[in-house]
């Protein structure tokens, strides 16, 4: 049966068309760009940049149009950057200090399901242990439930959901940005004038990138 979809593989697929995936890719791009393996990824790595976004399968690093190599990735349900997480703090130490990348893009998206939940009123259903049984998660986006409850008074001005839902999503760049800023190895970094720090919003309809805020 032939597929009409554009995507290289599906539920159905197995271990062996993962495997036969990863040669065809490897091969197109060493044959779009030889040696970037064995001429530079063998060599070890220096990213420029550290790019945290959302777990969205839709988007990655690679929006930027950049090559393996040149970007160090965090993804988190819909790019929450909670202070006290150790991996948060971890990563941007890491990146920072260790692999010396001189910006950090914190990378939201349009149509997010977190803030979609929350948007909708479908953050409780997560909590029933006899339905979704999802109460990590419930606990989890309680951080953007309480943004969505903040920004109410503004959503109402806004006339569809899904213009409702981009809101949000700038929003929680903010939101988040805010507090990677706050870190105090980011915040050792911009007073050296060693790092920048930008805030963008994925289009997942178009593949292009917004502005939102910057240091």
């Amino acid at each position: 049966m032939i597929s009409d979809s554009i995507f290289t593989l599906t539920h159905d697929s197995k271990l062996d068309d993962l495997l036969a995936a990863n040669q065809q890719w490897s091969k197109t791009m060493n044959d779009l760009h030889p040696g970037l393996f064995r001429e530079y990824n063998a060599k070890g790595q220096n990213p420029h940049t550290l790019f945290i976004g959302c777990s969205d399968s839709r988007y990655n690093e690679g929006c930027l149009g950049v090559l393996p190599g040149e970007v160090f990735t965090w993804k988190t349900v819909a790019n929450v950057c909670s202070p006290e997480d150790l991996t948060f703090k971890a990563t941007l130490e890491f990146a920072i200090r260790c692999l010396k990348v001189n910006k950090v893009v914190i990378c939201g998206h349009t149509d997010c399901g977190g803030i979609k939940t929350c948007l909708t009123g479908q953050i409780e259903p997560l909590n029933d242990k006899e339905g979704l049984n999802c109460q990590h998660l419930y606990q989890y986006l309680q951080d953007i439930d309480q943004m969505y409850h903040e920004e109410k008074s503004q959503l109402a001005n806004l006339p569809t959901l899904d213009a409702k839902s981009k809101y949000l999503s700038q929003c929680n760049v903010k939101r988040q940005f805010a507090r990677v800023i706050e870190n105090d190895t980011v915040k050792t970094a911009i007073a050296n004038k060693e790092l920048e720090v930008y805030g963008l919003v994925y289009n997942v309809d178009s593949g292009l990138l917004d502005p939102v805020i910057s240091n």
